[in-house]
């Protein structure tokens, strides 16, 4: 069941004009009776990305991406059609139908999303108002600059503080619409074990609001003072999981670091908040952090979405190298290309950063290592891989794991791929001594037990990426006959009539035919702009939007009407068709697929079908 009906996506793209989408993210620029602004996707020196009103679409030629609304909130937050329609009808207040497995609620409830985004949005005021104004915030106000951080930094990242009392935010809440029940529910109370009063979850800490790529506060990560600090208390807290906050889901600061992160095509991971404000103060702008946890692997398709490579920084200590191990593995099976930056020993990036600048920083980042050089000298160092034949063995065995996590090479895999891995496995077998033919051997069998257990435990999480579309497969007839009903729907019933959507080889052209033929099916008007928005593949939007801007210039250079063209078109249309047909006939005759009786069927369809196509008259009886 979709968990949106039809019309609630009608409803949404008439109600977000992508003029005014587009430009609440770039800045627009009148040109003729569209609009320009410089592309997000590439480093754009003139304007190149075009927005067209009057069809509601956008398109940049250089990066070959373009679409409607739908696919530029998918394109530039890195979300999947149905995040996109909840983003978009957010925006333009239209209910969606979440379906019987979400039970629908009402403002004020605890389980409302937007209640709870309203409820963190508060509280994140009222932490930040108290670190600015608050006396209780002195101490606050004074470790942060110890820490060496700029009020503006602290701006940028909404810094704030919760006063060393129990009920501090209780209390200011008694007078607004949130209940104890929602700021529970909202991450930000909880309750006592013995009592069952309410309190406040981050008191004496400098509090650092997590946000989404929306920029919506939906958690909080809390620094206890060193001066309120207790025996058992620990240094950091996190909000508990929440309807709007998982901590295996986001990662801190990529609402302010999206940006950086996309024009470097590169994503630095670190550990802690501090060495994410910190990087961003000294101009590294690409910087995000996990969030108390072990980066995973819905991390990494988060950050897929934003970047090629991934460098993770770990502190220079033992803890820090255990979780490299840990993490390579997920990274080779997801085909992300890892880096890892070991730190001196002692150092965090904040603190690092203070000591010896951005320019040292920049440079180690530069000259990271490539995570599997970084697993083979982890994993041989100490041994002597002639000698020890036992450990050796052992730390073979690890990496040739991890070389098997890699998807298998076929005839389609990147000429990169193929060499990286022959590289490795050719290392691999100098270092050890060990056949190169072996180790192949060895990675296959890996490789088919590792399928094999995939599939007892079932599909892998998360959507695949839509694969790009090779133009030169297209057929050309196909796409004029898209042209000319993308710019003249009410020729849609004759194009039906002569060729029905099983017909159509190219299937992306296919996939566009059959949407129109299904809309008009049903009674409904099938102008542009509604099968662009019914279209949920990105890449079945940007060339749907390519081939009608195409369209748009043909028809203003045409030499015919649109009717007689298509009337020439289908003509040819059928003419290619059935000599397909006649072709598969006249195969099947000469491979004797037909019995007897059939064969004389064949053969009085095939004369036929060549009188009608030199147009002479069928013989009459008698």
């Amino acid at each position: 069941m979709s968990f949106a009906s039809d019309d609630a996506k009608e409803q949404v793209r008439r109600s977000v004009d992508v003029v005014d989408l587009v430009g609440s993210y770039l800045p627009l620029q009148r040109q003729g009776s569209g609009f320009v602004t410089t592309c997000p996707w590439h480093d754009d020196a003139r304007p190149s990305l075009q927005v067209n009103p009057a069809r509601q679409t956008w398109k940049c030629w250089v990066c070959d991406i373009g679409g409607d609304i739908f696919s530029f909130i998918m394109q530039l937050e890195g979300l999947n059609f149905r995040e996109a329609l909840e983003m978009l009808a957010e925006r333009a207040g239209v209910p969606l139908d979440r379906g019987p497995s979400q039970p629908k609620t009402k403002p004020g409830d605890p389980n409302d999303k937007q209640t709870l985004f309203n409820a963190t949005t508060w509280a994140m005021q009222q932490f930040r108002e108290c670190l600015l104004h608050s006396a209780e915030a002195a101490p606050a106000r004074d470790y942060l600059a110890r820490r060496n951080f700029t009020p503006e930094s602290c701006a940028q990242f909404q810094v704030g503080f919760s006063p060393d009392a129990w009920q501090w935010l209780v209390d200011r809440a008694a007078s607004t619409q949130f209940s104890p029940a929602v700021l529970k529910a909202a991450g930000v109370l909880g309750t006592s074990a013995k009592s069952g009063r309410y309190y406040d979850f981050f008191k004496g800490r400098v509090i650092f609001p997590i946000r989404d790529t929306q920029r919506r506060t939906i958690g909080f990560g809390g620094r206890v003072l060193p001066e309120l600090a207790q025996p058992n208390t620990g240094k950091y807290v996190n909000s508990r999981e929440t309807r709007l906050f998982s901590k295996s889901d986001n990662v801190y600061g990529l609402d302010v670091a999206r940006d950086g992160i996309r024009q470097q095509k590169e994503v630095v991971v670190v550990e802690g908040y501090t060495d994410v404000i910190m990087a961003h103060q000294h101009g590294l702008a690409n910087v995000v952090a996990v969030l108390g946890t072990a980066l995973g692997p819905r991390h990494i398709r988060l950050l897929k979405r934003y970047a090629d490579t991934i460098t993770l920084v770990l502190d220079g200590d033992d803890a820090g190298q255990r979780r490299t191990n840990e993490v390579l593995e997920m990274f080779v099976a997801s085909e992300v290309d890892l880096r890892i930056l070991t730190l001196p020993a002692g150092a965090d990036p904040c603190d690092f950063l203070l000591q010896e600048g951005p320019d040292a920083m920049r440079s180690r980042l530069e000259n990271a290592a490539d995570a599997f050089e970084h697993a083979i000298e982890t994993h041989t160092r100490g041994i002597d891989l002639l000698r020890d034949t036992h450990r050796a063995n052992q730390s073979l065995e690890t990496l040739l794991k991890i070389v098997a996590q890699a998807p298998r090479l076929t005839a389609n895999s990147s000429s990169a791929k193929v060499v990286r891995e022959r590289q490795v496995l050719a290392r691999l077998a100098r270092q050890f001594q060990v056949n190169e033919e072996t180790l192949r051997t060895r990675v296959a069998e890996l490789r088919q037990r590792g399928q094999l257990r995939r599939r007892t435990d079932g599909p892998e999480e998360g959507p695949r990426r839509s694969q790009k579309i090779d133009r030169s497969q297209l057929n050309p007839a196909e796409v004029e006959l898209l042209e000319i009903i993308a710019v003249h729907p009410e020729l849609c019933d004759t194009a039906f009539e002569a060729v029905s959507p099983e017909s159509i080889t190219s299937a992306p052209i296919k996939d566009i035919y059959a949407r129109y033929h299904d809309v008009s099916a049903a009674g409904e008007a099938v102008d542009f702009p509604r099968i662009l928005s019914d279209l949920e593949d990105p890449q079945l939007k940007n060339l749907f939007v390519e081939i009608d801007e195409r369209a748009t210039s043909k028809e203003e250079a045409a030499q015919e009407d649109a009717a007689t063209r298509l009337r020439r078109l289908l003509d040819g249309i059928r003419d290619r068709q059935q000599e397909s047909s006649r072709r598969e006939l006249v195969a099947g005759l000469e491979k004797r697929q037909f019995k007897d009786d059939e064969e004389l069927d064949v053969l009085q369809q095939l004369v036929a079908e060549e009188r009608r196509r030199q147009g002479i008259p069928a013989p009459t009886d008698g």
